[in-house]
């Protein structure tokens, strides 16, 4: 693990890999490494990998051949002058890598956030909120790469929307983002479990998108459905129980007349969207519910559901705490309905309004 300060006076950290060879030698796999894995496992050849990476095919060919002789065994295999491939041991590899950095990348944020948020920069007076987030990917890629942070002291969670409700409650934070399946009818359980975290007295929602919630599963004639998992052909991969997505694959379930305990993988329960795509991309899983934009992120399979809206809550009387009058602009810029709207999946409505959650709730009904 890294780590280094940015320009406007905080910590980041970052995730870095290692590997142990059989002789007790540690190699580091540095993201140049990542990357050419990548793009030989995605392009499948040499030439391509070299135009996706802007790099010539003797510096590729070099870093190939480095590579296969550091590690126990070659990752990469050539055929050929062009033709190239991940070896069983590459791909086992790039996998470990990849899910390593997904599943880590959350809970380094968490703590990132807290460390930060013990050390504000009082010398520069920015206004300072707090924020509980359901995981959302456009969300992340939004805030962690925004100029955001020059005019807010932002301090943030990402969490599920029941994780992010409960922290608004205990006034653990300021805003808590969360979301809710558009189809009521057909996910009343989700409606009801959620519904005891989206009450109390002076509180407002923030409308942010719809986004699209489906079936993923990895490329295939005959996709897995419940079905197959039942008769044990496929395994789940599931969210946690603070996320409304696990509710919503237990309604789902429910309707199916299955028993949740009997289906293999449902306690195979990841932290994020990205995760599941991953954990289904590599291998681990074959069938899960997410985001249309965590499939296309590795290329995957996705059959579509339903929609559902990304919202965020907040105490009416924080709505004039002096960052919501920058938070919420920002929201409604162009840049960021832009960047919503571009992304696979994704709709911006309404985003920056501010309702009631009573009328929001009536309306959702």
């Amino acid at each position: 693990m890294t780590c280094n300060f940015l320009s406007h006076r905080m910590l980041n950290l970052n995730v870095t890999a290692t590997w142990t060879t059989q002789a007790g030698h540690t190699v580091a796999l540095e993201d140049t490494f990542f990357d050419i894995l990548w793009a030989i496992h995605r392009k499948g050849s040499l030439s391509l990998a070299c135009k996706q990476l802007d790099v010539s095919y003797r510096t590729l060919w070099n870093q190939v051949q480095k590579f296969n002789e550091l590690l126990d065994e070659p990752v990469i295999a050539t055929q050929g002058r062009a033709g190239a491939c991940l070896t069983p041991f590459g791909k086992k590899v790039l996998w470990m890598i990849e899910q390593g950095r997904i599943r880590v990348a959350p809970e380094l944020a968490l703590n990132v956030e807290q460390i930060n948020a013990e050390w504000l920069d009082t010398e520069h007076n920015k206004p300072w909120i707090s924020l509980a987030m359901s995981d959302d990917p456009v969300l992340q890629r939004l805030f962690n790469q925004s100029a955001l942070y020059k005019e807010l002291q932002l301090s943030m969670r990402w969490a599920g929307s029941i994780a992010a409700l409960s922290a608004l409650h205990r006034g653990e934070v300021k805003v808590a983002g969360c979301h809710l399946p558009l189809q009521s009818n057909s996910h009343t359980q989700v409606h009801q479990i959620m519904g005891r975290y989206l009450r109390g007295s002076n509180l407002a929602v923030v409308e942010l998108f719809e986004r699209e919630m489906g079936w993923i599963s990895r490329p295939s004639s005959r996709p897995p459905t419940l079905q197959d998992v039942a008769l044990r052909q496929a395994q789940l991969v599931n969210r946690n129980p603070a996320s409304s997505t696990h509710h919503q694959l237990d309604s789902l379930i429910a309707r199916a007349c299955l028993s949740p305990e009997e289906l293999p993988g449902y306690y195979h329960e990841e932290n994020s969207h990205l995760a599941v795509a991953c954990a289904i991309a590599a291998g681990h899983g074959d069938l899960g519910l997410g985001l249309k934009a965590s499939a296309d992120h590795y290329q995957l399979e996705f059959r579509p559901l339903n929609q559902e809206k990304y919202f965020l809550v907040v105490h009416q009387d924080d709505l004039n705490f002096p960052a919501m009058s920058i938070l919420i602009p920002w929201l409604q810029s162009d840049a960021v309905v832009q960047s919503i709207a571009s992304t696979v999946g994704y709709t911006p409505i309404n985003i920056g309004q501010v309702q009631p959650l009573e009328t929001f709730l009536a309306g959702m009904s």
